[in-house]
């Protein structure tokens, strides 16, 4: 992973979303508005992922951590499951933060695994794994709360993008994740009372979340759609950003599993 690509993406897209962005017009048609759709809801998890764990990095670095930073690594699913919102998954301890590893339903008709309802689960391309690190640089340090700053813009524009353009959704699935995220966190703090790490990354994640909704609050105030194309460079910009960028090749890797289990599936008709 390289920290000083994620420090010249985060100066990049700070300059695209302040000058790049430009208001949208019908005419665009509305086959790129759904595949630009769709590109975003697979964007959805890496760029919450790699938010909450940069917000673990940061906590990290005002401890003078650094030798003990998180690095996420994502590995593709070979069989379709979801995880369910309201099932808790093992914890593990990575470093001096412990983790929710997620887990794995398989459904038929209805969940195998437990007994919730089929709109508590979620389907997922991949499994995080996780590992500390002390590969680390100053620009690093002193750029990762920037990093921070920009995904978390980013994401309100792709959120107003699908709520208000693409009118894809009326929830705000940036703004559902992280809330998510909490609970979970909330939920660990419970079982480990006495790790101050968790506690503090709640407090951030509570943080990063107000955050979110200045910046969505102050996009409604504006009532501005934007540009089918400024929102396919945004996309672009992002995925540059090393941790998201795995996570996304990872996705891509399970779509093209279930392509080739399709394809093999009706060769065998």
């Amino acid at each position: 992973m390289s920290w000083s690509t994620s420090v010249k993406e985060s100066n990049r897209l700070i300059d695209y979303i302040n000058k790049g962005l430009t208001v949208y017009h019908v005419d665009k048609g509305w086959q790129s508005i759904k595949h630009a759709q769709f590109e975003i809801s697979y964007m959805i998890r890496p760029i919450l992922e790699t938010m909450r764990n940069i917000l673990r990095n940061i906590i990290l670095c005002k401890k003078k951590l650094t030798n003990q930073l998180i690095e996420l690594n994502s590995n593709p699913l070979h069989f379709t499951a979801s995880r369910c919102r309201s099932c808790k998954g093992d914890l593990q301890e990575v470093g001096t933060f412990w983790i929710l590893s997620t887990s794995l339903h398989e459904i038929h008709n209805e969940c195998l695994m437990c007994k919730c309802t089929l709109d508590q689960h979620v389907p997922i391309d991949y499994m995080l794994d996780y590992k500390c690190s002390s590969k680390t640089s100053s620009d690093f340090q002193n750029g990762i709360g920037n990093i921070r700053n920009t995904l978390c813009h980013a994401s309100a524009k792709l959120a107003h993008f699908l709520i208000y353009t693409a009118c894809s959704t009326k929830d705000d699935p940036f703004l559902n994740g992280l809330a998510e995220m909490i609970v979970e966190e909330t939920y660990i703090c419970e079982i480990q009372k006495t790790n101050d790490f968790n506690i503090q990354l709640v407090q951030e994640l509570s943080k990063l979340e107000s955050q979110y909704e200045q910046h969505m609050n102050k996009l409604k105030s504006t009532k501005e759609n934007f540009d089918v194309q400024a929102v396919y460079e945004l996309i672009k910009i992002i995925s540059n950003y090393p941790t998201v960028r795995e996570q996304m090749i990872t996705v891509k890797q399970r779509q093209r599993m279930i392509i080739e289990e399709y394809e093999y599936e009706v060769q065998n008709i």
